[in-house]
C-alpha cells in the first residue's frame, strides 16, 4: 500500500510541477535583464520533478522505506509543524524585522528544528543571511527590506 501511495503522491508532484512551469510561461518577460520572473519558478519546478522522480522510482522499485503499520513519525510531524510555522512567521515578520533579522532567525530554528547545535545554528544564521544579501542585492538587484537595521543600511 504504502508503494502505491508513493508513486500516486510522485505522480502529483509532477503534474505540480509542470502545471508550475505552465504557469509561469505567461510572467512577463524585462528586456534589461538576461532572465525573467520565470526563472525562480522553473527552479523550484525542476527541483521538484528531481525529488518526485525519486519519490516514484524508488516506490516502484519497492525500495521505499517504512510500512503502513510503523504509525506516524512524531519527530517529523514536529519538524514539519516547526518548518510551516518558521516559513509563515518569516512572511509574517519579514517588513518589520527586515530580511537580515528575519533570514538569520529563520536560519537559527530550521537548524535547530533538524538537530543542529545553537553554534553550528548561529554561523549557519550569520554567513547564511550575510551570503543571501549578497546574492539578491549585487546580483539579482533585489532590493531587500532592512527593517531593525535600517540605521545601517548602504
Amino acid at each position: 500500500m504504502t508503494g502505491r501511495r508513493d508513486m500516486l503522491a510522485g505522480a502529483a508532484l509532477i503534474a505540480l510541477a509542470l502545471a508550475m512551469i505552465w504557469g509561469a510561461r505567461g510572467f512577463p518577460s524585462i528586456r534589461a535583464m538576461a532572465y525573467g520572473p520565470d526563472l525562480f519558478p522553473n527552479i523550484i519546478a525542476g527541483g521538484l520533478i528531481l525529488a518526485a522522480l525519486g519519490i516514484f522510482l524508488e516506490a516502484y522499485r519497492g525500495a521505499a522505506p517504512g510500512t503502513d503499520d510503523e504509525g506516524p513519525d512524531r519527530r517529523g510531524a514536529l519538524s514539519f509543524i516547526g518548518i510551516v510555522v518558521l516559513v509563515a512567521g518569516f512572511a509574517i515578520f519579514l517588513p518589520i524585522l527586515g530580511f537580515h533579522v528575519a533570514a538569520a532567525l529563520t536560519l537559527l530554528m530550521s537548524t535547530r528544528i533538524f538537530g543542529g547545535s545553537w553554534i553550528l545554528g548561529a554561523i549557519l544564521a550569520v554567513s547564511g543571511s550575510i551570503v543571501l544579501h549578497y546574492v539578491f542585492y549585487s546580483f539579482l538587484r533585489v532590493v531587500l527590506p532592512w527593517g531593525l537595521l535600517a540605521p545601517v543600511a548602504w
